[in-house]
């Protein structure tokens, strides 16, 4: 070839090179308006997409407009599924890595949750402090005493994260340092108390060795566990439960017997739009029921619903179906709480608190209850315990919750306990409204009365109060003076040492408030290492609230 020739070859391959860019480069765009992604697509990362940003119309807008179509268009770029499962194969299936950071992947691509300092706890690298064990430790004695005074029965249990279950799966490069917090809590309060504490660890982890070969009692792409690992920690449930209340009958394991189902359930296949080609092994629980499998199939369908209406949302009565046995039934009562009724049942009443890992428990401890009311919730809900004035309260919360859960209040901090002990303190710590501000936000402002109170239109924005520090062996008690327009809540958001910037996992204690003048409202941090400056919620409705004075003081522990 000569070397002209040459030179226009090249030339022709720089160009076709150039434009192959060109087209690589701007393809997603142009498919970002010509053929988005669907809504599904995105909502199986369990989050909706970012709407479109508006036109900006005045200057606050305009400054927050990049942020909104960056959010925007990462959400709706032109093949984003397929950029992201191809990304994801890749990693899993070429370099032996998680594709995100919420999970961490061993052997056999088994996945591992990375939240609420998941890998930290269990090798002991994020371990309760003394202060913080004695706390646990104390506000759970007190839950037991306030439900002793009512006649009501208390236990809490513990359902082990699945790395607990599983350490041979969990990837070998995270070492144990020492005890994980589960380990530390149980240790402490069988030493020093008598709260009824239930680790399940024990009877999951004895059930894991009469696990037929290639099933598992965690969802190894899940977080988890499966009907294989639900049965044993209720039974253990029913043992312990039956020890409190004789009318609880004890189950059985060889009641029980699994079938295979290809419904793949708790599983970050979806998630990474790699469901084809990541699969699980599952089964179903089978055992003679009062209440049928397919009445919990449809709670489980309804609950999946993402286009249910607020009516529907607020309550559904799940009705028995031709053909179903008579006597019970299940009703959703907003949320994702659910009362179940059997009647004629000579069975105690329940109130059963939990997090995810309760869900795969409610059919199997609604068959030895009259009626149980389940709430997804993460706290101790008095208000709940007295409108339902239950034999047994029961709570069940993932190992992991030790870590995300701060046990900053208790039951027996009532208002007039509180009161009394706010006016024998004689240490202040803050006092006064000076010092007070509120971040500029839409709806929301602050200004200073002629009375020196503070008009404060909530809009969403907390005002922010001074930093004070806590002496050694003393909890802060903040009194609150305020008028409200409504019947709401006061919300306190703090930090800590450990948790020292507010995000989703900053902590939070609320407190009932009712609308009028001069209300008072008292409120005791029960929370070690409590740092930085305190975030201060009128409200929890928008509105115009009035506050009258604040007040700080150190109370003993």
């Amino acid at each position: 070839m000569a070397p002209r020739d040459a030179s226009k070859f090249g030339d022709r391959c720089d160009r076709a090179l150039a434009g192959v860019f060109v087209l690589f480069c701007t393809l997603p765009a142009v498919l970002t308006w010509g053929a988005p992604p669907s809504t599904g697509a995105i909502e199986r990362e369990f989050r909706r997409p970012a709407p479109e940003p508006k036109r900006p119309a005045t200057l606050a807008q305009a400054q927050a407009w990049p942020a909104q179509f960056d959010a925007w268009y990462s959400d709706h770029f032109g093949l984003r599924s397929r950029w992201i499962r191809l990304h994801n194969q890749l990693s899993l299936g070429v370099f032996g890595v998680s594709p995100t950071s919420e999970i961490v992947v061993g052997p056999d691509t088994w996945m591992f949750t990375t939240r609420d300092h998941a890998v930290d706890v269990w090798r002991g690298a994020d371990p309760f402090t003394a202060e913080e064990l004695e706390l646990w430790t104390r506000v759970l004695e007190d839950r037991r005493e306030w439900c002793s005074q009512r006649g009501v029965q208390y236990l809490f249990a513990i359902a082990p994260n699945k790395e607990s279950i599983y350490p041979e799966y969990f990837p070998q490069r995270f070492d144990k340092l020492g005890p994980s917090r589960r380990e530390q809590l149980v240790a402490h309060v069988a030493q020093r108390s008598q709260v009824p504490l239930l680790d399940l660890t024990q009877p999951v982890s004895a059930a894991k060795s009469r696990t037929p070969q290639g099933e598992q009692l965690y969802y190894p792409l899940g977080t988890h566990w499966n009907d294989r690992g639900a049965v044993p920690a209720a039974l253990a449930l029913f043992e312990r439960l039956h020890a409190l209340d004789a009318r609880i009958s004890l189950g059985e394991a060889s009641a029980f017997r699994f079938e295979r189902t290809e419904f793949q359930d708790d599983s970050w296949a979806g998630r990474l739009y790699l469901e084809d080609r990541l699969r699980q092994p599952n089964a179903n629980a089978v055992f003679e029921r009062t209440i049928p499998s397919a009445a919990w199939e449809r709670v489980r369908l309804f609950l999946e619903r993402r286009d249910k209406s607020p009516q529907e949302r607020a309550r559904l009565e799940i009705a028995p179906l031709a053909g179903e046995p008579a006597g019970w039934s299940i009703e959703v009562e907003g949320g994702m709480n659910v009362r179940v009724t059997r009647a004629g049942a000579a069975a105690p009443k329940a109130l059963v608190f939990h997090d995810s890992m309760g869900e795969k428990l409610r059919p199997l401890l609604a068959e030895r209850l009259r009626e149980v009311a389940f709430r997804w919730v993460p706290d101790f809900d008095t208000d709940a315990i007295e409108r339902e004035r239950p034999d047994i309260v029961l709570q069940v919360f993932v190992e992991r919750a030790l870590a995300a859960t701060s046990l900053s209040t208790s039951p027996l901090d009532t208002p007039e306990r509180l009161a009394a002990e706010f006016a024998q303190s004689s240490e202040t710590l803050l006092a006064g409204l000076d010092g007070l501000s509120l971040p500029p936000a839409p709806k929301s402002s602050l200004e200073r009365e002629a009375d020196g109170a503070l008009r404060v239109d909530y809009g969403g924005s907390a005002l922010e109060l001074p930093e004070f520090a806590v002496p050694q062996g003393s909890w802060a008690l903040v009194r609150v003076e305020l008028d409200s327009p409504l019947d709401t809540a006061l919300l306190l958001e703090f930090l800590t040492r450990r948790f020292a910037a507010y995000s989703r996992l900053a902590r939070g204690v609320q407190r009932p408030l009712a609308a009028g003048a001069g209300r008072a409202v008292y409120v005791k941090l029960r929370v070690p290492g409590l740092s930085g400056r305190i975030r201060l919620h009128p409200g929890l409705a928008a509105g115009s609230y009035r506050l009258r004075s604040l007040e700080v003081k150190a109370v003993p522990q």
